[in-house]
């Protein structure tokens, strides 16, 4: 049974809430969907086999079982730019920190 409550490694519980009304909000999400965009994101970066990915194509046999890495990105700045200033920063913070390592 997969977990639908969004937790974000050094997130506040107040940002934390923030980003669960925001997945209740947005028809685009779901609860748990920042959470596993985030996982996605930072596994990607991580992967050091992420250069194999095929740029112009947009895919991968490697990921594309595991969901789009880019997709989980662009969700992670929506919901940044939906969230309040200070509360974004938090996710901001630990989302550039793996944009760094990309």
């Amino acid at each position: 049974m997969q977990d639908d409550t969004t937790t974000i490694p050094g997130l506040s519980s107040a940002a934390l809430a923030e980003v669960r009304r925001i997945e209740r909000q947005k028809k685009y999400l779901r609860p748990g969907s920042v959470g596993a965009a985030f996982a996605r994101w930072r596994i990607f970066v991580h992967e050091p086999n992420r250069h194999l990915w095929d740029y112009e194509s947009g895919g991968c046999t490697e990921w594309a079982c595991c969901g789009d890495p880019w997709q989980a990105r662009e969700y992670l700045e929506a919901v940044m730019s939906a969230m309040s200033r200070r509360r974004a920063r938090e996710l901001r913070s630990s989302v550039e920190s793996l944009d760094k390592r990309f």
